[in-house]
């Protein structure tokens, strides 16, 4: 198990590994897609901000968070606050936060190896949450680009 400096959710499903350099707003963007889907009526959960547990189980990507941090997320200007989250999750995609510069205008099937596991990858500029919300929504065909997954 590794541990590396990202964020992770789970979004309908999918989870998501965010990351990106410090200050590049992987926690925004965490709170931003947590709150557009959840209004979407879909299933979203926070899992773990700025170090998660990686390893690789039946060739899947498995994120933990660690436990000293569990349950917290930073709030800036705050400090550690407390949140809903699930302990554990596979991962299906990884978000990297770029500069703007180096973040391509259209997704180029890349793929990012993490504990010998293959992910899609999609490079979005940093600290643009909202639009960044919008393209996992494409990459993920989760509304409103693909059908609607209404959870109860």
């Amino acid at each position: 198990m590794h541990n590396r400096h990202a964020t992770a959710i789970v979004v309908a499903g999918h989870g998501i590994l965010i990351e990106g350099a410090s200050g590049s707003g992987k926690t925004m963007l965490a709170f931003e897609a947590l709150s557009f889907f959840k209004a979407a009526g879909l299933f979203a959960c926070f899992i773990s901000d700025d170090q998660v547990f990686l390893s690789a189980r039946n060739g899947r990507l498995i994120v933990r968070t660690p436990a000293p941090i569990a349950g917290l997320a930073e709030a800036r200007g705050l400090g550690p606050a407390k949140l809903a989250h699930m302990p554990a999750a596979v991962m299906d995609l990884v978000v990297r936060l770029v500069d703007e510069q180096d973040a391509p205008r259209f997704s180029e099937g890349h793929q990012m190896v993490h504990e010998g596991i293959a992910l899609p990858c999609v490079e979005l500029p940093q600290r643009q949450a909202r639009r960044a919300v919008h393209a996992i929504a494409a990459t993920l065909q989760l509304p409103p680009f693909g059908p609607s997954q209404v959870t109860v």
